[in-house]
């Protein structure tokens, strides 16, 4: 089962409909894994630019940056992320969406391990004696 991390705020002026914005993230990220993570934006009024990085190990590595210029968007972006020297580590996502009147940073927690391979091995008989072989 996987747990999201929601990122998820609003900003609130003088127009009629308030400025929010969601962002969507497994909190456990595999390594040499696709992983997805999805950014909602709804009644911008103004071109922004939302970018996202994983910090971890004193590495910053940035997931994608996107310009928007549409009032509503969905968005969906694939990353994989490379193979760690411990099994798991805690890492930081970072979210920032700067406008020309707004600058927007969140930075919340994830786990990322590395994935564990597993081979499956399927025979024509469940015992072999030991001069038999396989088909």
């Amino acid at each position: 089962m996987k747990t999201l991390t929601i990122i998820s705020f609003s900003l609130i002026y003088t127009s009629s409909f308030p400025r929010q914005y969601m962002v969507l993230v497994p909190s456990l990220l595999h390594t040499e894994a696709p992983e997805k993570g999805c950014v909602l934006l709804s009644h911008l009024n103004e071109t922004v630019t939302v970018s996202a990085s994983l910090e971890s190990g004193g590495e910053n590595r940035s997931l994608f940056t996107d310009l928007v210029a549409e009032k509503d968007l969905f968005h969906c972006v694939v990353f994989t992320l490379p193979r760690i020297s411990a099994s798991s580590e805690v890492a930081f996502l970072s979210i920032r969406i700067k406008g020309p009147t707004q600058d927007f940073r969140k930075r919340n927690t994830v786990l990322v391990k590395n994935t564990q391979s597993l081979v499956f091995v399927q025979t024509d008989k469940p015992v072999y004696k030991p001069e038999q072989t396989g088909k």
